[in-house]
């Protein structure tokens, strides 16, 4: 597996390029910080994101016991927060819910799909899945409504 660290902060998040699957990795360790990692992780990735024309983003969620501070869901709800990746090159993503020890409520991963695409419209495509295989199928597949 081919990576590059594009960003990091011990104990919270690593981002990193995945050239093996062609997507910006956002591995979170833990999603909740009460400072400004949160946002400053998702920035580095995004300006990396639209500097590289890199069209897919996994998110893996997958080892995180513990969900984003009030704070920054409001920002993921926020207008700010859809602007930003919806300027972005980014047509792709997937999400690596939390393993089945979390301690996270997991209950609002059944809609997640819905509402990124209701979120951030015509030319997304978004998949919740774990198997890697499964993803990296996906993120080489045309969205919807993109030129073939």
């Amino acid at each position: 597996m081919t990576q590059q660290v594009v960003h990091s902060q011990t104990g919270l998040v690593d981002v990193l390029w995945r050239q093996d699957i062609g997507a910006v990795h956002v591995k979170w360790h833990t999603e909740y910080d009460e400072g400004d990692g949160v946002q400053n992780a998702v920035r580095a990735a995004v300006r990396f994101v639209i500097e590289n024309k890199i069209r897919n983003w996994l998110v893996d969620i997958s080892d995180s016991d513990h969900a984003l501070s009030d704070k920054d869901y409001a920002w993921v709800s926020s207008d700010e927060f859809r602007a930003l990746i919806g300027q972005s090159t980014l047509r792709r993503f997937v999400m690596i819910p939390p393993g089945p020890d979390s301690k996270q409520d997991t209950s609002w991963i059944a809609g997640w799909e819905r509402n990124t695409l209701n979120n951030f419209g015509n030319g997304i495509a978004a998949k919740v899945s774990s198997d890697m295989a499964e993803i990296s199928a996906f993120f080489a597949s045309e969205p919807a409504g993109e030129n073939q």
